[in-house]
Order: C-alpha cells, then sequence, then structure tokens
C-alpha cells in the first residue's frame, strides 16, 4: 500500500502545523449502522425473524433474474471484483460473505433489491461508507445494497446517497456553500446525516442532520417518497437522528447550505504532566466558546507508552489574531501554539489527514463505486466507544481519563494505539429541541470517544475491547449514561436509552408504521415493539 496512504491512526496524531489528528477522531467512522452481528470480531449474521427466530431464506432466490433487472451491477461470489465488493472499513469484517452486493443506480433499482428480498426472504442491508463500528453494513449470505453509485453533488445542497464527504465538501465548495459535517473524508454522508452528524462547524451551524430538509427514500413497502417537515413528517423526523438502516433506504439528500467561509485553525499540545490540569481547563472553555469556535481535545497512548496531550481549533470566518485571543482564555497555557488560517475546504482536508492531496486521493483505493483508483486512505481495525458528558468532569474525573490513557501500555497489542477524545459540544447543536429531531442529545457539554486501534489477530482485538471496556465502565461515575448512536458500540447492553432517550417510543411507533415485516433488522436497530 505504501507509506504515502492515509491511515487513521495519522488522523489521530498532533505533531505540527499540518497534523492529522484533528477530527472527531477523525477515521474511526461515522456510518449508522445497518445489519449485522456482535463483538469485536468479523460479525456472523444469522437473519431473523420480528420475534427473533431464525428465518428460512429461499434456496431458489434467482439472482441472475435479479442482475437483469438492475439498471445498476450485481456483484456475485466468482466475480473478479467480489473481494473488494465485500469490503468495509474494516479488515476484519472482510470474512463476512454476502450471497450478492448490488451497486444500485437509482430508487427503482432499490424498489426492485427490496422486492426481491421480500419475495426470496433473502436478508437485506444498505451500505454506503461501510464505516460501521460493528461491521453491521454487510450480512452473511444476505444482499448488501450499496448507494455509492448515487454520488452527485448540486449546487442546491442536494446530493446522491453514496457521495463521501470529501465529494460533498468538493463538490459544493465550487459554489461557495458547504454544510456542517464531519473530518474523515472516506465516511458516508448518508449514514453520517442520519445518526447525527458532529462536525467542525456544528457549534455554528449544527448537526448534519439538523440541516438535512428533505430526503428521497425507498420504504420496505417499495415505495420511493419524498419526504420532509410537510410530507412523511413522522418519517422525517426518524429520519434525522435515527435513519440508517431502520426505515428503509435513503436515495438522495437535501440539504440546507452555509457560506463556506475561510477559517482560521490551530494545534495545541502541553506536557503530559499537565494533562488533568488541562482537561478541567479545556471543559471549561471550549463548549461555552463563540459558537464559530470549535475545537477537541485527544489524549493519546502507543503501545510503546508514548503519551501525549493536543487540542485542535478551529475559528470558522475568523482569522489567527481573533482566534489567538481565544486561546489566550485557556487557564492552562499550551506548551506549543500553531496557528494558521485556509479556505473552508483546504481546512476540512487538514482536519480529515489529506493535506495537500487530491480529491481522488482522498478515498479508499479501489475500482468501485465509492472507491477511487487514486486512493490512499488506508482501511484499518478499531473498537470504540463513546459518552455524552452533560456536567462538567470533576478533579477526580479528569484524573481518572488520564490515568486510563496511562494504563494502556500495560496490555496494548503489539503496535496499538488508544486514545479519549473529547470533542466539543453547544452552541447551535444544543439550541435545537431534544425532541425536535430523533437526535436526542442536545444538552452535551461534550462528546467523548475512546478509541483503540490494532492490527489484527483475536488477541489484539480481545486486548483492545479489555481496555476500551474498562476505561468505559471506569468513568461511568462523571458520564450522562447518553451514547452516540454513529459511534454504534456492540457492547453496550442499554443501546436504546443511549442512543434516543425520551424518542425510543416514538420511533417504535415509525418503525412499526413503516416497516411493519422488519425487513430491515440489526441487533441495534429500532424494534418493532
Amino acid at each position: 500500500m505504501g507509506d504515502n496512504r492515509t491511515s487513521r491512526r495519522t488522523l489521530l496524531r498532533v505533531g505540527g502545523a499540518l497534523a492529522a489528528g484533528v477530527g472527531l477522531a477523525a477515521c474511526s467512522g461515522t456510518k449508522t449502522p445497518q445489519a449485522g452481528a456482535t463483538g469485536a470480531s468479523a460479525p456472523s449474521v444469522v437473519p431473523t425473524s420480528v420475534s427473533g427466530s431464525p428465518l428460512s431464506t429461499s434456496a431458489a432466490a434467482n439472482w441472475t433474474a435479479l442482475a437483469k433487472d438492475l439498471s445498476g451491477t450485481l456483484v456475485r461470489p466468482g466475480d473478479s471484483r467480489y473481494g473488494e465488493a465485500v469490503e468495509l472499513f474494516q479488515p476484519q469484517y472482510d470474512a463476512v460473505r454476502p450471497a450478492a452486493v448490488a451497486y444500485v443506480a437509482s430508487a427503482q433499482d432499490v424498489a426492485t433489491c427490496l422486492a426481491f428480498a421480500r419475495r426470496y426472504r433473502v436478508p437485506i442491508v444498505p451500505r454506503n461508507g461501510g464505516h460501521s463500528y460493528a461491521g453491521w453494513s454487510t450480512v452473511s449470505n444476505g444482499l448488501v445494497l450499496d448507494v455509492g453509485r448515487l454520488n452527485t453533488v448540486s449546487s442546491n445542497g442536494s446530493v446522491g446517497a453514496g457521495a463521501r464527504l470529501i465529494d460533498v465538501y468538493n463538490g459544493l465548495a465550487a459554489y461557495g456553500r458547504t454544510i456542517p459535517a464531519g473530518s474523515c473524508p472516506s465516511v458516508g454522508v448518508t449514514g453520517l446525516a442520519l445518526g447525527g452528524g458532529v462536525g467542525v462547524t456544528g457549534r455554528a451551524n449544527g448537526l448534519t442532520t439538523d440541516n438535512l430538509v428533505g430526503a428521497e427514500i425507498v420504504t420496505p413497502d417499495g415505495r420511493i417518497r419524498e419526504v420532509n417537515a410537510s410530507s412523511d413528517a413522522d418519517l422525517f423526523w426518524a429520519l434525522r437522528g435515527a435513519g440508517g438502516g431502520n426505515f428503509g433506504v435513503v436515495t438522495r439528500l437535501d440539504f440546507r447550505t452555509h457560506p463556506a467561509d475561510d477559517c482560521a485553525y490551530g494545534f495545541l499540545s502541553w506536557p503530559w504532566s499537565r494533562a488533568a490540569a488541562v482537561i478541567e481547563a479545556w471543559q471549561s472553555w471550549a463548549p461555552t466558546a463563540p459558537d464559530a469556535l470549535w475545537s477537541n481535545l485527544h489524549l493519546v497512548a502507543d503501545a510503546d507508552g508514548k503519551l501525549s496531550i493536543s487540542s485542535t481549533v478551529n475559528l470558522l470566518g475568523g482569522s489567527r489574531t481573533e482566534l489567538g485571543n481565544l486561546v489566550d482564555q485557556l487557564t492552562v497555557r499550551p506548551s506549543s501554539v500553531s496557528l494558521h488560517s485556509a479556505s473552508y475546504l483546504t481546512t476540512m482536508q487538514i482536519m480529515g489527514g489529506v493535506a495537500g492531496e487530491s480529491i481522488a486521493r482522498a478515498h479508499v483505493h479501489g475500482q468501485l463505486p465509492g472507491h477511487n483508483p487514486a486512493g490512499t486512505v488506508t482501511r484499518s481495525n478499531y473498537g470504540a466507544r463513546s459518552d455524552i458528558y452533560t456536567r462538567r468532569l470533576s478533579g477526580a474525573g479528569a484524573a481518572a481519563v488520564v490515568d486510563a490513557v496511562a494504563r494502556y501500555p500495560q496490555t496494548a497489542p503489539a503496535g496499538g494505539q488508544a486514545a479519549v477524545a473529547f470533542d466539543a459540544l453547544g452552541g447551535a447543536i444544543n439550541r435545537v429541541g431534544a425532541q425536535s429531531t430523533a437526535f436526542v442529545h442536545r444538552d452535551g457539554l461534550f462528546m467523548a470517544q475512546y478509541t483503540a486501534d490494532y492490527t489484527s489477530g483475536s488477541s489484539a482485538a480481545a486486548a483492545s475491547w479489555a481496555w476500551l471496556d474498562d476505561t468505559w465502565v471506569g468513568l461511568r461515575p462523571y458520564a450522562s449514561g447518553e451514547a452516540y448512536q454513529n459511534y454504534i458500540d456492540p457492547h453496550l447492553r442499554n443501546w436504546e436509552q443511549a442512543y434516543y432517550g425520551v424518542n425510543a417510543t416514538r420511533l417504535r411507533q415509525v418503525k412499526r408504521t413503516y416497516d411493519p415485516t422488519g425487513l430491515f433488522r440489526f441487533p441495534q436497530g429500532v424494534p418493532l415493539a
């Protein structure tokens, strides 16, 4: 693959002016789940009925007929493209072997696939960027419905469901516009938007989902629907925060766009000995700063014992001087400060770890839709858990975070890396009501993501998940109990309450209305009852 490829680990490091460990733990992935299994190893998906009993899939499924009925492409085992077609972002899920992957070319293709799945009782799962942490955007012996060919980006904010985030940023930048979104360039915009979409300009312009004003979706009955605030309003409500893989297949997203203003951005770092004090200072500063300011805080440990604490800051529409004045308000002064300014698109490329790369290279390498032959973004294995913090960490809580990161090298697998990443919330995100959309997390100060990267093998995965679970458990006294649904967590038991809170009951009602037979299901999918 070569040393010039962009890896997720690169995206977690902050070590200079163009450092890339900057955005929302970057390519940890923000793909909303679609279907699958549990655990940190490759999923083994067993289709189940609504009651939980196994479905008897038909051996007579006529795949040849399906291929002829599609305007797009159906890739089956034996096809030279099959190995690439089954890939998700994490290589550990490559062992899952779908019966077919359909690269749909239209909403009608989606309807055709859904009719096929209903007729032959074939498990089906939609896929956009394939970044589901739990591997729930694939299915064993079923049909993966890939929307990667639907990748248009229009000046009015209408975006095909298969567009990658870097393509959305680039496409809208040509018109001087943008949407608030994340930082991982290869993530699919649909999964990001339907699960929330915390991003670099979210405090100024809201979540990605808050800027969704309409969508085209194919529901399980095969109907192609235009949904918005006045048409299928209950479904539109549910899509904004719980839409991934629950109610149908979205084929187009219509966004409200914003001016793509230039940005001032910067990188801050401190000695590890000041880590606890930095956490306390940062959490008192970042969530209550002016809306145009976004900041994260990363505590990172390598298997070789290296520990670091750093922050990335971005001021939308501001100058380096203005950003510097805001940084000066931190009560624990950084030992290193590097401030810069750039266009919006260039800033997002820097945040995504693809600074200086062509747009083509800011993709996963490959020939099939969603990939790019020139792509340099490498796939990688990792586990992750998350929390929403609605109150500041106490001194004991800050110390617990520092201790957890410092312990990682003691049990780390060779070549592993772990991090605790905080992302400031507040601003426009919190001015939306908790029940105005399905995204309930509207009183958070900051979001935390705990990540552990590993190379391969069950022992490396087990060691990484042990650290993640210990860290998560140790922080229970300080966290709210809420979790971010886009950081899907297969170890989370009370997931429905953690993801959806007071919106869970209404979401079940929407599920019963639009997917009464449970065509779309996965272990943490919205239940029918």
